[in-house]
């Protein structure tokens, strides 16, 4: 009996941790977007994360031949991970490695990629024809994303409550089988 109640003990404190204690942080957005095509002269890459994140996080470039970028600076602040380069990157296809480490320890890695198309100084012209076209892609770009991250949400949202229902469920085998066992004993 002690054993039971010590079981079913430890089962509800567990169920009053917060479950926030045990999240991974998850990526929520990342400027520039995946597979944006980024028109302007562009010195850093910041990454968005759901959850704060630790020391040791990382971010690595490349560009689709395998040139790899040198990251001048990496910041980690409350929830973002921003690289920084010397130079605005040259027009290429850039591939983007990352790992992070979430607050509850467990280490997260993806990828994205974008492309940089910025006018060549010289260019004024090319600048101002381009610009109301790659706006109305980009405005395009940022309402899927959002729809994407607000998918994203729903899919975490969905999961934690789906923990609690097994724990419940746990906590109702436990008392079923102490109850079994306490009647089967009396006999």
């Amino acid at each position: 009996m002690k054993h039971i109640l010590t079981a079913a003990t430890a089962l509800l404190l567990a169920m009053t941790i917060s479950p926030s204690a045990f999240a991974h942080s998850h990526l929520s957005g990342t400027n520039p977007a995946d597979g944006e095509v980024v028109t302007e002269p562009l010195q850093e890459i910041v990454l968005e994360f759901d959850g704060e994140i630790e020391q040791g996080s990382f971010i690595d470039v490349t560009t689709t031949s395998g040139e790899a970028i040198e990251v001048q600076d990496i910041i980690i602040g409350e929830g973002t991970l921003t690289a920084t380069v010397a130079e605005p990157f040259p027009n290429d296809d850039y591939q983007v490695n990352w790992s992070i480490i979430s607050v509850d320890g467990h280490p997260l890695e993806g990828e994205f990629s974008f492309k940089v198309n910025a006018p060549v100084s010289g260019t004024v012209e090319e600048e101002v024809t381009e610009e109301p076209a790659e706006t109305t892609e980009s405005a395009e770009e940022t309402t899927e994303e959002q729809e994407s991250g607000a998918a994203a949400d729903e899919v975490e949202e969905k999961e934690s409550p789906s923990m609690t229902v097994i724990l419940l469920v746990l906590l109702v085998v436990i008392v079923a089988g102490g109850f079994f066992l306490l009647t089967k004993r009396k006999k």
